[in-house]
């Protein structure tokens, strides 16, 4: 088979095998051989020598337009992901629907739009068929990466839906808040759900937090997210998100998981000791096929050192960043294989006007002692600082590799296609230097957010290319190609 493209030179960090020295052929879009280094030859040459070369990460919790306008943010923050690894994007679809050209002019139809009282949100309740081409046609005329989506369950109507979803759309995730409606799923609604998604064979995931144990607490703290007056310090703010209202809403959808017999479930974000050792439990002890998610920001940064340095901005994350014997038991729980993917839940803090020169409903500025803020960019620089931080911890590149690109792409149904580095995959590739210290600067980044949590950092790894399906995106932090990006359908 003739060969457009090979990679020579490399250290190819391949999941499930180890590090091995060979040279890479790409026909079109896909790796076609693997080979003894010399032994391939092609009309054009990338030389890797020096390099690591990652499987592109495939990033199972993004957030575009939860604050901006949403295809705004899809242009952004897809460049960022690229220049930083992420070769593919899989995009929750809750209430940024609220933020889309064409719909942000809607939330007060009734028949399309639910709003939750006394916290400014609009959440779209009608059928995802009547968007979803639409926003494939309009993500694929700007994303730099490519993408898939979850859609986020809000009730019984979506539920039923969800064959269709699958069938039709290629959507195989279904996000649900616990709570109760219409900010979450009641008890009866997710078990439903679990059902339905064991019957198909898609992937439930659900976000654990008790919002009512949330709001009683940050209100007994004198915190309202949208009131005024002074804020408590910082270190106030963290305690007044306890992290049992994490756990609490766990137990109750592990044990429906564990009665429904439910053959794998992905829990969102994990954050504090108590959620692992609980989900290590239900694995271990019951069986049950939980697999944990967790972020950079909640394996990076903790207290008191994260509010030293940020002050103010480290409160805007949701759920608070955890204690370092947090992040120390999320690290044991990634080396232990109980938190298998490791994603973003990044939020670009809302800025003052829309694309069209509007005002955005959502802006403040961001926090202070005086004022409350929203969002946190913690999707910046995932992959390096994720990578520093394991390496720095013992863990492997090969495990790095697992929990950033191989296992999330399993778990959505993107493997082999993404996620690997094997005949036949996507040629989706980054090349790390490990040798070379970096320092993060949010100038370097593509992203709109106005800071990054790691800003002055020195890492021990930074990109230096990153190729989808064949072609450079990205090389020594400069953009080659625009718009590469692609919907990536889960079908059965």
């Amino acid at each position: 088979m003739a060969i457009d493209l090979v990679v020579v030179n490399g250290k190819l960090v391949i999941p499930k095998k180890g590090i091995v020295e060979a040279d890479i052929g790409i026909q079109g879009e896909r790796i076609t051989e693997i080979a003894t280094p010399g032994t391939i030859s092609a009309p054009s040459v990338i030389d890797a020598k020096g390099k690591h070369i990652f499987p592109g990460c495939v990033e199972p919790h993004y957030h575009y337009g939860h604050f901006n306008e949403f295809y705004s943010e899809v242009e952004s923050e897809s460049k960022n992901a690229a220049l930083t690894g992420i070769t593919t994007s899989v995009i929750l679809l809750d209430r940024n629907i609220s933020s889309m050209e064409g719909w942000n002019d809607r939330i007060d139809d009734p028949a399309l739009f639910t709003k939750i009282q006394g916290r400014g949100d609009s959440i779209f309740t009608a059928s995802y068929k009547l968007l979803f081409p639409e926003v494939i046609e309009k993500s694929e005329k700007v994303s730099a990466n490519d993408f898939a989506y979850h859609l986020l369950m809000e009730n019984m109507g979506q539920i039923e839906e969800i064959p269709f979803y699958y069938e039709e759309l290629g959507v195989s995730s279904f996000k649900f808040w616990t709570g109760s409606p219409p900010a979450g799923l009641a008890k009866d609604e997710i078990w439903v759900l679990l059902r339905k998604c064991k019957e198909l064979g898609v992937l439930p995931y659900a976000q654990c937090r008790n919002r009512e144990v949330g709001e009683r607490a940050a209100l007994e703290a004198g915190i309202s997210d949208m009131g005024d007056g002074e804020i408590p310090d910082p270190k106030t703010v963290r305690d007044a998100s306890p992290s049992f209202a994490e756990t609490l809403d766990l137990q109750a959808v592990l044990y429906l998981a564990h009665i429904a017999q439910s053959p794998e479930l992905l829990i969102a974000h994990v954050t504090y000791r108590d959620s692992v050792e609980l989900i290590r439990h239900y694995r271990k002890d019951l069986g049950l096929n939980v697999q944990g998610e967790t972020c950079a920001g909640w394996l990076s940064l903790w207290w008191p050192e994260v509010g030293d340095r940020l002050g103010h901005i480290a409160t805007g994350v949701t759920p608070q960043l955890g204690f370092k014997e947090d992040a120390d038991h999320l690290w044991d729980g990634v080396r232990d294989g109980d938190i298998t993917c490791i994603g973003t839940d990044g939020m670009v803090p809302p800025r003052e006007k829309l694309p069209d020169g509007r005002p955005n409903r959502w802006y403040r500025p961001l926090p202070t002692k005086e004022r409350p803020g929203l969002g946190f960019p913690q999707h910046d620089c995932m992959f390096p600082v994720v990578l520093h931080m394991g390496l720095e911890r013992g863990l492997s590149p090969t495990m790095i590799a697992e929990a950033c690109a191989y296992n999330p792409a399993k778990l959505l149904q993107l493997h082999p296609r993404k996620g690997d580095i094997a005949v036949g995959s996507d040629a989706d590739l980054v090349f790390m230097d490990l040798d070379t210290r970096h320092t993060v600067k949010n100038s370097e980044l593509y992203s709109a957010a106005p800071f990054c949590p790691w800003e002055g950092w020195e890492l021990s790894c930074w990109p230096t290319l990153t190729m989808i399906r064949g072609q450079v995106i990205f090389e020594n932090g400069k953009q080659v190609k625009e718009r590469a990006g692609r919907y990536q359908p889960r079908y059965p």
